[in-house]
């Protein structure tokens, strides 16, 4: 029996889906809030309702397993490490963040301290770091530039907009997520970036978004100095949409190889070109857009 939180998220939801078709006999236990949707779900599903958050509630939606996939979120990792502990639990499947390798410390911290404290608990891991995800309006960016883009002809570009991004489709993630719980022995106690097929630079995001909604859209620069200005303005005054550091982030080249999940796990993401256009299709369906 595998428990596996995070079902409810973006990826959990490519994630249930693909466990349908793959691995249909596979016992799986799924933890969800009390209050989480799970009317799309077919009904037929082990669910335990809880919060992550709690100790208690970890450690009692474990028991019974030999395994857990967690998926999310992070900040919680030490309960479920505890918590498998109290259950004689040794095996765990965690998506951390492609987040690690920034050179920004709120963005990279609390992600490495928790894979130190998984290495160090003597548990059989697999680590799966994902780069920016992408898919529907779960997620946490594209969907928000997609909504700006489809109600403006203009959009403000930070700086040149040359950084590179490396955004993954959800739907790969989830791919590459049962490929490791299939291929259990091969995975045990190794790491795997996962992204998206090529980096982009954010320009060509931001053109390839615009291409996928049918609509011209002009892209204003705005000086990279003035908008470190503006995200210092961000962070005194809390927003979604601009911070200091989102700013220097925009800026940081995010480029992973994945070429061993490639190898391990037939990898395979699709092009952002086509990710995109299937959330853009998902938004309009769903009335988001």
């Amino acid at each position: 029996m595998i428990l596996i939180t995070g079902i409810t998220g973006l990826t959990g939801k490519f994630l249930y889906s693909e466990i349908k078709t793959k691995l249909p006999t596979q016992k799986i236990r799924y933890l969800v809030r009390e209050t989480s949707d799970v009317s799309w779900m077919d009904g037929n599903d082990e669910l335990v309702t809880g919060d992550l958050y709690e100790q208690e509630d970890v450690t009692s939606a474990l028991q019974g397993c030999d395994s857990v996939l967690h998926l999310a979120p992070r900040s919680v990792l030490p309960h479920v490490i505890k918590g498998c502990e109290l259950n004689n639990i040794h095996r765990i499947f965690y998506v951390n963040s492609t987040g690690i390798y920034s050179q920004f410390k709120s963005s990279s911290h609390a992600d490495k301290k928790n894979e130190v404290l998984l290495k160090e608990s003597g548990l059989t891991y697999t680590i799966v770091r994902p780069t920016m995800i992408y898919g529907n309006e779960q997620d946490g960016n594209m969907h928000m530039l997609i909504k700006i883009m489809n109600k403006t002809p203009l959009y403000p570009v930070l700086g040149k907009g040359h950084g590179l991004m490396h955004p993954i489709y959800a739907q790969d993630l989830a791919k590459c997520l049962v490929e490791v719980l299939r291929k259990e022995k091969i995975t045990r106690n190794k790491e795997y970036n996962v992204a998206g097929f090529e980096p982009l630079r954010y320009i060509d995001i931001l053109t390839k978004i615009a291409a996928a909604l049918d609509k011209k859209v002009r892209f204003i620069h705005i000086p990279y100095g003035l908008a470190l200005f503006a995200g210092k303005i961000g962070d005194k005054i809390p927003n979604p949409l601009i911070t200091h550091e989102k700013v220097l982030r925009l800026n940081e080249d995010k480029h992973f190889d994945y070429s061993l999940a490639k190898d391990e796990l037939n990898f395979s993401p699709i092009s952002f070109e086509e990710g995109i256009r299937l959330e853009v299709e998902e938004l309009r369906k769903n009335n988001i857009i």
